[in-house]
Parts: structure tokens; sequence; C-alpha cells
């Protein structure tokens, strides 16, 4: 065997970054395609515990790497081989199983697959980070260099990913990956063959092995059947059926879009049992399997009429000739219904270019004309971006996106961000107003309702906190049986405007809930929903009363759901969920209490439950089983500590910086892509130029944790006046200030991992593997704790708590042993 001077050159970092690249990019492409196939929440609880492969790669080097280490070559070529097959065969295996996602939590059976499942995607990720791991604890020399082709390589796996999810379909995604990790095994195979050597039986078959498995993944498709739930799969079926046709398919990183048309579809959001007339013939349009729209088969606004019947129709009714913002219109049905209505002017604001796109040039004909209209403006742009960068005002701004049907949902899209339906930006949005203008959002009602009072509150803060005047003053809220619209004017409330709006709900046969001077003894249901006991009125007319003219405070503690107001700061609109209200449901819903529950915020705490069980079991496994081993190894505490506050703490700052900057940018998927890769980039170079500094790695413990709290301390105090000034910006401008920013603390994140690796070459090798799992252990223990922390806490206070961590590790530093 060579000796590590000969084997350590160029290729060993390339080898590191190509493996990098192809960690970051399965792990997107498995949620990519899971997004597709099952549900976006499901893809969360099956990759988290998969990446605990990572830090469990650190558990399998602590316990045999100096077994391993006498034989490196040899082990980490069967290792690279190992991650090259697993992809593709895991992957074909977890896609054949019979997963049930409505029952997964509630039947032992499906738990058991859910397990199986879990532990096969488990493997491409342990092979990955066993490579990683194993170089890094074998050339400990060389870490700067190794971390830094890790973290860079990192950094590009994002953008990879990115880009391939326009090439191919979600289902494909993730055995495209396979030819990365060839590449990645070549590089390695390359770092340890001498110039001198002829090739050998042994190069010769792994590289035929790997070529097969590569072309087999590249060439054969996987089995990619849709989960039967998912309204795609009804479609799949009618048209196997004969009475469906896939009309047009687009898949990008923002989404898979199918275009079906059926004679047996006919949707009208929220339309009343009143309407007169039936819907007309339309196309379903589908984003990731989920109905998000219809398009209308029409040419004329006159066949749009069933709109009328709903209450989405209502502001048109109080306004006359009114310039429109639709925020996040799809298929054109609320464009339909602004023509129809009178509207001057329609803006609409749709983030996806895809689907406009799809919808203006390739269905054209087909119902997609309605944005040729002269009087139709489209803006490709996300619907908040939109709103902070306009100089136009508005008569009506309609909250399209908003506008959605949650039953069914479990609660299950808590987890996801929402900053468009937070106070601060219907405050934005009411300040592009005109005088008489006013906001709608349409929502379907619950039982107790929680869509529709977290709505009002948003509602009540904007013009409170905001605005002047009395809230009360500025409301008007009608319903049907199925949803409620509700109003938000920027003046008080005309006389007039109260008269006209009760005349056209009723003509609409909407029930009022609140208007200013309604009388609660006056009410008379016409489509009756629940309320309380004795009373003619229902819970949102008694909601609406506490909050305004009761104890606010009090009510919001008492119900059953979190239904005070989305901020920017915590930007979870559809996050219900309330630790106080589980004795209630348990007393009201006995055996079914669990599946009332909010479960995207359920399955988070029981992803984080199950990781940091695990974590803690792999990582006192190795002190356990080899306690004579490590008996006598120096600093074991501090390695705990330090590798252990730097991974939780990287990823609380992280995540929360992506939040913060997405905002900024706009775009959601460019902007995670572009501040991940620049984070992890930055933080490359940081690790790289450690060698060249010269200050012993203590020191640089101490400078990289002080810098890292004083730049981000400074970063809460003014980075969103910053951001406030360059919002108008375009988006080239936008994206170099976002990267001048990251820049500083990014940096001195890459000083953390290399110096404390540095620092156990002082106690020897031994612990250097067992780090190497801490770090990677609590980096995924640390993010869904984040997203429970912010859903509570609010990111501020999340970023706060990764800078505690950092001074955990800078303190740590006066800990560690020496010489």
């Amino acid at each position: 065997m060579k000796n590590k001077q000969n084997i350590y050159n160029y290729w060993s970092g390339v080898s590191i970054f190509f493996v990098s690249i192809a960690i970051i990019a399965l792990q997107l492409m498995i949620m990519r395609a899971l997004s597709v196939t099952h549900y976006y929440h499901f893809s969360y609880l099956v990759i988290s515990p998969a990446l605990l492969g990572f830090g469990a790669s650190g558990t399998f080097l602590a316990l045999l790497y100096d077994r391993l280490k006498n034989n490196f070559a040899f082990w980490n070529l069967l290792f690279f081989m190992g991650f090259t097959i697993s992809i593709p065969v895991t992957y074909w295996i977890t896609q054949s199983m019979p997963l049930d996602t409505q029952y997964l939590l509630h039947s032992g059976e499906q738990i058991m697959l859910l397990i199986s499942y879990n532990v096969l995607v488990f493997i491409p990720f342990f092979f990955g980070g066993t490579i990683i791991g194993f170089m890094i604890s074998y050339f400990k020399e060389e870490v700067p260099e190794l971390y830094a082709a890790n973290l860079i390589g990192s950094g590009v796996g994002g953008v990879f990913a990115i880009g391939l999810m326009f090439l191919f379909p979600a289902f494909k995604l993730p055995v495209m990956i396979t030819p990365v990790v060839f590449v990645a095994m070549i590089c390695f195979w390359l770092s340890i063959r001498s110039k001198s050597e002829t090739y050998t039986i042994k190069d010769v078959m792994l590289g035929t092995i790997g070529m097969v498995v590569t072309l087999g993944a590249v060439l054969v498709d996987p089995p990619h059947s849709v989960d039967q739930y998912k309204t795609l799969a009804h479609f799949q079926q009618l048209e196997r059926q004969g009475d469906a046709e896939l009309i047009q398919q687009r898949y990008g990183p923002r989404g898979q879009i199918d275009v079906y048309s059926s004679p047996t579809f006919h949707h009208t959001l929220f339309a009343g049992a009143m309407a007169t007339t039936t819907p007309p013939g339309q196309l379903a349009l589908m984003v990731d399997g989920q109905l998000t729209g219809a398009i209308f088969s029409i040419d004329d606004p006159g066949d749009a009429e069933i709109m009328d019947f709903t209450p989405q129709s209502l502001p048109y009714r109080l306004l006359d000739d009114p310039h429109v913002l639709l925020l996040g219109e799809t298929g054109g049905v609320n464009v339909w219904m602004a023509k129809r209505m009178g509207a001057e002017k329609i803006t609409v604001v749709q983030n996806n270019p895809q689907i406009m796109d799809l919808i203006e040039e390739d269905l054209a004909e087909l119902g997609g004309a309605i944005y040729s209209d002269e009087r139709v403006e489209v803006v490709r742009q996300n619907p908040r971006l939109f709103l902070e960068q306009t100089n136009q005002t508005f008569d009506l701004i309609q909250l399209v996106e908003g506008e959605v049907m949650t039953t069914g949902s479990g609660g299950l899209q808590g987890l996801n961000e929402d900053y468009l339906l937070t106070t601060e930006s219907i405050a934005r949005a009411r300040d592009i107003l005109t005088e008489d203008g006013m906001i709608s959002i349409t929502r379907e009602i619950q039982s107790p309702p929680r869509d529709n009072l977290k709505i009002f509150s948003i509602y009540n803060d904007v013009v409170s906190k905001f605005g002047e005047g009395r809230p009360e003053n500025h409301i008007m809220i009608s319903r049907n049986y199925l949803a409620a619209n509700s109003l938000l004017t920027k003046t008080p409330i005309t006389q007039e405007r109260i008269d006209r709006f009760l005349e056209e709900s009723r003509a609409l046969q909407l029930d009022r809930e609140y208007y200013p001077g309604i009388v609660t003894e006056e009410i008379d249901q016409l489509n009756i929903i629940d309320g309380p006991d004795d009373t003619n009125y229902s819970y949102i007319h008694h909601a609406i009363n506490e909050i305004l003219f009761g104890d606010a405070g009090a009510f919001y503690d008492d119900w059953a759901y979190h239904v005070e107001s989305a901020t920017d700061n915590s930007p979870y609109f559809q996050d219900f969920f309330k630790w106080s209200s589980l004795d209630r449901f348990w007393e009201t819903y006995g055996d079914q209490w669990f599946q009332r529950l909010e479960l995207g915020y359920v399955i988070l705490v029981i992803t984080f439950l199950q990781l940091s069980l695990i974590a803690f079991l792999l990582i006192i496994l190795p002190l356990l089983f080899r306690y004579s081993y490590y008996k006598g190894t120096r600093n074991k505490l501090p390695t705990l500590i330090y590798f252990f506050s730097i991974g939780t703490g990287f990823m609380f700052i992280e995540m929360t910086f992506i939040q913060t900057f997405t905002k900024f940018l706009g775009d959601p998927i460019y902007s995670v892509a572009a501040i991940l890769s620049s984070i992890l980039v930055f933080s490359g170079i940081g690790s790289g130029v450690q060698k060249k500094l010269g200050i012993p790695p203590v020191q640089r413990m101490r400078i990289a944790a002080g810098s890292i709290i004083g730049i981000t301390l400074i970063y809460l105090l003014t980075v969103d006046p910053i951001l406030q000034v360059f919002i108008g910006t375009g988006t080239a401008t936008r994206f170099l200030i976002t990267v001048l920013l990251l820049f500083p603390v990014s940096f001195f994140f890459g000083w953390m991992f290399p110096s404390g690796v540095q620092m156990l070459e002082t106690s020897g090798d031994s612990l250097i593997p067992w780090a190497w799992g801490i770090d990677g252990f609590a980096s995924v223990a640390a993010a869904p704790l984040a997203i429970i922390l912010s859903m509570s806490l609010g990111f501020t206070n999340v970023i706060l708590l990764g800078l505690l961590f950092y001074g955990i590790a800078g303190l740590t530093s006066y800990l560690w042993e020496t010489g």
C-alpha cells in the first residue's frame, strides 16, 4: 500500500467535491420526486431520518476506523461502489412499496413500511457520509482543503440539482445522481493509483460494475406511481378508462405541471347552491399532482356566469370599473370574473413563469387567450415582492393565492412559510389601495373556524398597528355554507357602502358575519353553521366580537386553534396547532383525537424526537462499545460540546438567513439555491485558507466564534433597513447585495470545523470520526428544531439561540487539553 503522502493529491479533493455535489443534489431530488408521487410533508418525513446516515457514518467510523485505515484505499473504493449502487437500487425498491400516506401514523403495518422506507433511503447517505468522514479522518493534516471541497461541492450541488429539474421528470431525478457518484469514484481511483501502475482485474471489475449500474440508472425508468389520494392519480385512472386526456405536462424546480381534459371535471371554487347555471367546459390544472385551479375553455366572459354565484364576486359588486390586482392567479378563472364584473384594468401576478407560458402559449386556444386581452397585464414575479416594489394603486386586491380548499389537508401545510398572508404583507397591500379600495380574501370554512379567524386577526392588527382608525370600521365579512369572504378597506366604511354590501350579499344569499354597526340579536342565519349554544349566530361572529369588543387575549388563549396573526418573523399562516388544546381533542374526539390534530406540526415534532433519540444513541454508542479504546483519550467532553454546538448553531442561523433573504430576493426556488450556495461556498473559502493563516487552531476557534456573533448581531440591527433600501432594485442588484452581506459571516463559519479537527490532532486521530458524526447528527436534528422554534418564537430568537451555541463553542476552546 502507498503511504499517505503519495495517496493525497489533487484528485482526493476533487472526489470529495463530487461526492458532496451528489449528497446535496440527491437530497433535493428525493424531496422533489416525493412531492409529486406523494406529498411534500411525506418527503420531509422521509428525508430527515435518511440524513441521519450522514451522522451514522461518524459512528461507524468511530467504531471501526482504527481497523479500516490500514487498508484505506480498498475500503474507500468499496464505500464509493456502495454509494453508486445504493442510489438506484434503494430508490427502485422504495418506489415499489405499497405505502398509504393517509394511514402512515394510524396503521402498524404502514408504520413498519415507513421505517423500511426510511432505512432504504438512509443507505446512500450513509455511504456518502462515510466517504467524506473517512477521508477527513485519514488525511487529517489536509482537513482545511478537504472540508473546503466538501462545502463548495455542497454549494454547487444545490445549483446543479435545480438545473437537472428542468431536464428530467421528477420520478427520474434521484437516479440521475448516479453518474455524479461514478465520476467521484473515478476521481478517487485516480488519486490512489500511481502513474506507473498498470490496470488490474480489480480496476476493470470496479469500472465495469460502476458503468453498468450508472447506465442502467440513466436508461431504465424507475417505478413512479402517484399516491392514490392525489388529484393526478384520479385523472390518470380516468385516462386509463378513456375519460380523460393529458393535454400538457411541464416539469421544473417549482413543480410538475399537468393539464388534463375530462368531461367529468367541473370545478368552481366556493360557488353557492343558488347558482342557476352550470360551470363551462374546463381543463384541470395541477401542480405536483394537486389541483391548483381550472382553466375555463371559453372565449367570452358571458360564458363565465357561474362566477357570479361565488363569494369572491361580492367586492366587484361594491366597486365601479375597478383596477384589479390578482395575486397568485393561475388558470384565469378570476380574470374572467373580473372582466365579467366590469374591471377597467386587471393586473395578474404569478410567481411560476412555466404556468403562465403554458397557459398563454400552448393553451391559448383552449382558454388561455384571456391573458392576451389588452386590459390584462401579466407580471411574472413573487406576489409579495411585487407588493414591495410596485408604485401602482389598485381599487381591489384579491389574494387568489390564499383562496384554497383546506379540507383533507390535516394541517399538513402548516410547515410552509407564506409571506403573502402576514400582517406586514397585508399592511403593504393596504398602502397601495386607492382611497375607496379594498382587499379581498375568500377562504374555506372549518368547524370550529380557524382560517377565517386568522385572516380577521391579520386585518385587525393591520389597522391597529400599521394604520389609523379603529379596525371595526374597516372590515366586512360574509359567507355562504362553503367559504367566507373577508374585506378590508383603506378608509372607514361609509353607510352607503354598508347598504350596498347588505343588498348585494342578500342577493347572493350570503350571511353577514360582520360589518360596522351589525346587531348580533338581529342575525338570522341562512347558511347555518355551528355557533355557541342557545344563540342565533356562528362561531365566526362570536370570535369577531370577542377580538374586537371583548378580551382578545383571553379568547386567543382559550380557542382550540392558534389563530393569532402570522407575521414576517413567523410567517406560518397555516400553523394552527396549540399544545394547550390536546386535552380538548382527547375529550371531544376520543380514539380519533390524533387524526383531528394539525398533523404538519405533529409530524415535525415526531421527526425531531426520533432524530434526537437516534442521534443520542449513536453518539454514545462508540464510547460504550469501545470503552477500553476511548478510555484514555483526552478531550471527549470538549469534542462533544464543540461539534454539537457548531452543527446546531450553523443550522439555526443558516435556515433563518434563508428565510430573511428569500423574502428580499422573491423567487423562493432560485433564492434558496443562491443563498445556500453562497453560504456554503464562502464557508468553503474560509476553510480553505486555514493552513495559510499561521494562527493556532484554539485561537481560530475564538476569533471565528466572536466574529460570527458580532457580525450576526450587527445584521439583526441593520439588515432589514438595508434590504428595504434595495427592495425596489433589479434582480441582479438584489442578488449582489445578498452575496455581499452573506460573505463575512459565512467566511467565519468555515473556520470552526477544521479548527476543531486540528485541535483533535493533538489527542491522536481517534476522536475525529466521532466528531464528524456529532456534527452531522447535530445538523440533522437542528433542522426540524429550528422550524419548531421559529413557529413559536420567531426567526429573530432562533438566530439568537444559534449565536448562543456559537458562544458555547468559543468558550469550549478553554476546555481543550493540548500538548
